[in-house]
């Protein structure tokens, strides 16, 4: 078939010459314009330029949250619109291209739902469970729609010989944590102070940790992999994890969730389990908001 393609790209670009022989000004106009659909062509198939254009959109999208909020959520809204029906579009063409946006729809969506919660009716900690359990619900949406399996997500739980790696990055919660409240120094969050400790740690870890972890190391990562290539699909989605914390006012911050984003990638691929990361995760929000306040 690739054979028959060429010979009849050839086969067109001979009439072309014999039909313009002797006029080369109507043959150069042709062969630009040739070109340019084939450019066109190509810039519409490539899929690192597709998600270089979304990562473009989402930073924008960040940064516009700084300086009006209400702006900033209407952009991430358009976004997220634009992804479900980009991967409506390539459903029929390009699955893995359109499994990949419908994931990607999970980042504009994680920045709406805790833009727009009200803290007012809610306390912190009906708000992180509120947020976690809409995010839930699309994550096993999407699951439920790619026919994905548990352990396609990271939901494996890791061989003994990968023991040490999960207690590893989970000690490193500990100095990332305290480095994260060094560069952003956020206040000690009111109302988590009406439970116990262990319990705002627990819920540190599923609502933040895991479910988080479970978006970006699970599904997109799995996916973007698909779609590109073992270390670029890795990179992007940890340029993603740092992109989203630019509302955070902090360029450090960003460098260390995206560095943070990163190591969490490689253990993801070398485990194939998200259970460690997450619990790494909760406890560096655990440290961040509860632990490093008091006592840093």
């Amino acid at each position: 078939m690739k054979r028959y393609k060429t010979k009849l790209c050839e086969s067109e670009l001979m009439k072309v010459l014999a039909e313009n022989e002797g006029n080369g000004s109507l043959f150069k106009r042709r062969r630009a314009e040739r070109l340019i659909m084939v450019l066109k062509d190509y810039l519409r198939r490539n899929p690192y330029l597709i998600c270089a254009t979304y990562l473009l959109l989402i930073t924008c999208a960040e940064l516009l949250t700084i300086y009006d909020a209400k702006a900033g959520i209407a952009l991430h809204a358009v976004i997220l619109f634009a992804l479900l029906l980009h991967s409506a579009l390539k459903y029929d063409t390009d699955k893995n291209l359109s499994r990949f946006l419908m994931a990607l729809v999970l980042a504009p969506l994680i920045r709406i739902l805790s833009l727009s919660m009200p803290f007012v009716q809610f306390s912190r900690l009906s708000w992180f469970m509120l947020i976690s359990i809409s995010i839930f619900i699309a994550i096993f949406t999407c699951m439920w729609l790619q026919e994905l399996r548990p352990e396609d997500i990271g939901l494996f739980t890791p061989h003994l010989r990968n023991m040490p790696i999960e207690a590893g990055v989970i000690l490193l919660a500990i100095p990332f944590g305290i480095l994260e409240y060094q560069i952003w120094k956020p206040a000690y969050l009111p109302g988590l102070e009406v439970t116990s400790f262990i319990t705002s740690s627990l819920i540190f870890i599923v609502c933040t940790g895991f479910v988080e972890e479970l978006v970006f190391r699970g599904l997109l990562q799995y996916n973007a992999i698909r779609l590109m290539s073992k270390w670029s699909g890795n990179l992007f989605v940890s340029t993603i994890f740092g992109v989203l914390h630019v509302g955070n006012l902090a360029l450090l911050n960003c460098l260390l969730a995206f560095s943070v984003g990163f190591i969490y990638s490689m253990v993801r691929e070398k485990t194939g389990s998200i259970y460690g990361i997450s619990v790494s995760h909760g406890i560096m929000n655990t440290i961040l908001f509860l632990v490093a306040p008091l006592y840093f």
